[in-house]
């Protein structure tokens, strides 16, 4: 088999959690688990996008997911296959705003494709808008409920990122979802002192708390954001904890980077749906 028969397939992924719990980073942490399984692993690290803040019908953060693999022909199906049978186990279909999508896209991502993502960040797109979307541009699409994860997977595959920030997050073991979390406040606080200002928002100082650890019945048991994955390294092996970790993984993501905020826009033209900066 030579590199000309290799298929670049972008997986993206959407609206699978809700306020009662689970997470699109940990479902796919799980599916790249099952791929690395097999012997197919992701090229660089997985994206975590953050989406317009302002969309009503977000599950949580309004973060959507994306990964690329290069694989053979012969193990496009599979892909396909694990990746839908785990939105399918493991999506919160019992929440009002969960409404999984799911896009598989192969080859290189165009123009047209990166338009489209900057403007659901920008923007607010509807689920018909982005099916007859992805039907003009060859990208296969999986709605679960009423599908609207789908406006948030093509985004996910298709940005184009000039800054980025990255974020390691460790998740629980399942037996111990919606129980308090067990961590070393005083190691984490260590952890800042020794990786600060790499790693950046751990600690609440106005409120004297580590922010690094949710408050839901979410699979996550932290979460430590950084400039580089290198720091995230080191930052995670200081912080201990008293419960098993699941496992970890690095995103790679737009948070912190102000990517939705426009600049030099006409007052006229300014949505009630969008974030603006402008001087006065």
């Amino acid at each position: 088999m030579n590199i000309q028969d290799k298929i670049t397939l972008h997986v993206g992924l959407d609206d699978t959690d809700s306020t009662e719990g689970m997470c699109t980073t940990y479902l796919t942490h799980i599916i790249l688990n099952k791929l690395e399984e097999i012997g197919i692993n992701a090229i660089g690290y997985p994206r975590l996008i953050r989406l317009n803040p302002f969309a009503r019908y977000k599950t949580r953060g309004n973060g959507a997911l994306s990964f690329v693999v290069e694989i053979d022909k012969a193990q496009i199906e599979t892909v396909k296959r694990i990746v839908l049978e785990n939105v399918e186990k493991y999506s919160m279909f019992d929440g009002v705003n969960t409404n999984p999508g799911v896009i598989f896209y192969e080859g290189s991502i165009t123009d047209t494709m990166r338009e489209y993502a900057i403007n659901a960040i920008y923007d607010i797109y509807t689920i018909e808008y982005a099916e007859e979307f992805a039907k003009k541009n060859n990208i296969e699409y999986h709605k679960f409920k009423k599908g609207r994860g789908i406006i948030g997977s093509i985004a996910a595959i298709s940005i184009d990122l000039d800054d980025v920030t990255y974020e390691c997050l460790a998740y629980r073991m399942p037996e111990n979802y919606g129980t308090k979390r067990k961590l070393d406040e005083d190691s984490i606080f260590r952890m800042n002192d020794e990786t600060y200002p790499e790693t950046f928002e751990n600690i609440d100082f106005e409120q004297n708390y580590a922010a690094i650890e949710p408050h839901t019945p979410c699979p996550v048991l932290y979460g430590i954001r950084a400039n580089n994955p290198q720091i995230l390294e080191k930052a995670r092996k200081i912080v201990v904890s008293y419960e098993d970790i699941e496992g970890y993984r690095i995103f790679e993501t737009n948070q912190h980077t102000d990517m939705h905020i426009q600049r030099n826009v006409p007052i006229r033209d300014m949505k009630n749906t969008s974030c603006y900066e402008f001087s006065c």
